[in-house]
């Protein structure tokens, strides 16, 4: 038995896809009758899709970052800060002390400042 609440819980959304009918037949028969009738002279020329490329095709590849050859991504750079940060922070706790996280205090600001300031 299911008892009434406040709050609402989400429902699933189901995927549903309605394919398309492609008919390659048909469409050849439109395309030859088309180019038949702009030689006659039939057609206006700007419905004729004698030239017609995808627009889709290779937007993905030229859109990709890494496709540009951009070099080094920039969380692999972050990474390496980070990991070479923390080494300095247990390196400099374990042979100076607890004065490191000082230091710490007064770097960040300056960081931070001079971050924002661009």
């Amino acid at each position: 038995m299911k008892l009434p609440g406040l709050i609402k819980k989400p429902r699933y959304q189901k995927f549903h896809l309605e394919p398309r009918y492609y008919d390659p037949i048909k469409e050849d028969i439109e395309n030859r009758t088309s180019k038949i009738k702009a030689e006659l002279g039939l057609l206006d020329n700007d419905n004729l899709d004698a030239g017609y490329r995808s627009q889709i095709e290779g937007s993905f590849r030229k859109n990709m970052k890494h496709a540009t050859g951009s070099g080094v991504d920039q969380t692999v750079v972050l990474r390496l800060i980070i990991m070479i940060a923390l080494v300095f922070m247990i390196g400099g706790y374990v042979y100076i002390g607890v004065e490191i996280f000082y230091l710490l205090l007064l770097y960040v600001p300056f960081y931070l400042w001079r971050r924002f300031k661009k």
